[in-house]
């Protein structure tokens, strides 16, 4: 581990002889993961301010009588609401905060096992239409599913809505979504291992960019959008399972980095500083990458280097105002805070 970074384990998940945490999400007070056992599914809850008392109990807020029933969660803040949202095999489930009130949900269409596509729904991120009415205001999530559908929902209110608002023309299931707040592109990642940028506009959305990659080993898994230190130009930032991560400009749609990141599968992938990305990997390496404009040129910088032998990390959550890191891993019933990454 690099020498500048330190680090704790926070151990009291108690953990059946088979599971599985998955992903990790954080709200200002509190982490959210899904812990997957032979007994049943749930999310659990770490409070972060009890933290620093050294108090890390663990609170159960959402039970699932199916086993291995939950895949991802993400945590939202939006203008008038904070939610968690939660993948399935057989969907989507939108919940409080609290997880005692279902918002919304979306069952999939087909058995989990049509085409060898397991997931039913995948990636699950922030998105903002702007405008004064229903069909363009407000905050919104955006999700896919193993059909390769895209759906926007929004609220927030009583009645929470959902618009299937794009369709891969063969069906491939959507293995991740990066957007942001701050654009109106949206990069959509397939198991064909091609990338689409897409835009929504009034309600609309449309291919405006196919990056065509390698239809039998180059599948990209993970996305996020992140921007140079003044936003004024924003990028893609695509993990593939190579240990490639490839850099899209969405200001010209083209390619403008490829950075050989990680020996293995990329895993995990969130943003730093607006202009930082962490990048988590099968090989338990955690990288630090940041976009700086040089004179010369502009460059993508290997600022950190982390490495959780013998770990394969499943969940990364920044926080913005303690600054640490937050991270989980496979088959390890513990969650770890990295200080000064």
């Amino acid at each position: 581990m690099n020498s500048g970074s330190n680090y704790i384990t926070i151990y009291n998940i108690e953990c059946s002889p088979s599971y599985l945490i998955n992903n990790l999400s954080n709200s200002k007070d509190s982490l959210y993961f899904i812990h997957n056992s032979q007994s049943f599914p749930r999310v659990l809850v770490v409070n972060k301010p009890l933290l620093k008392a050294n108090n890390t109990q663990c609170v159960s807020i959402l039970n699932s009588s199916e086993k291995n029933e939950m895949l991802f969660i993400k945590y939202f803040s939006l203008k008038d609401a904070e939610l968690i949202a939660i993948g399935l095999y057989s969907g989507f489930k939108l919940w409080n905060k609290d997880g005692n009130k279902l918002l919304l949900q979306i069952l999939s269409t087909t058995p989990s096992s049509n085409k060898n596509k397991i997931y039913a729904v995948l990636s699950a991120s922030e998105f903002l239409r702007k405008g004064g009415n229903e069909k363009n205001g407000g905050d919104s999530i955006l999700v896919g599913d193993n059909l390769g559908q895209l759906f926007i929902i929004y609220g927030p209110d009583t009645n929470w809505k959902y618009n299937k608002i794009w369709s891969s023309p063969k069906e491939e299931s959507i293995l991740s979504i990066g957007s942001s707040i701050d654009t109106n592109i949206v990069g959509v990642s397939l198991d064909s291992g091609d990338i689409l940028l897409l835009k929504i506009e009034e309600g609309n959305c449309n291919t405006v960019k196919k990056i065509e990659g390698d239809h039998k080993q180059n599948i990209s898994i993970n996305s996020v959008i992140f921007s140079n230190k003044n936003k004024t130009e924003f990028f893609l930032a695509c993990g593939f399972i190579t240990g490639e991560i490839k850099i899209i400009s969405l200001k010209d749609y083209n390619l403008k980095f490829s950075i050989n990141s990680n020996l293995r599968s990329v895993g995990p992938m969130t943003v730093k500083n607006n202009n930082e990305i962490i990048v988590g990997s099968d090989d338990g390496q955690i990288n630090v990458w940041a976009y700086e404009e040089k004179e010369n040129g502009d460059k993508i910088v290997l600022k950190n280097n982390i490495l959780i032998e013998d770990k394969m990390i499943m969940g990364l959550a920044y926080d913005k105002d303690d600054l640490n890191l937050y991270v989980t891993c496979y088959d390890f019933p513990e969650i770890i805070k990295i200080s000064e990454i």
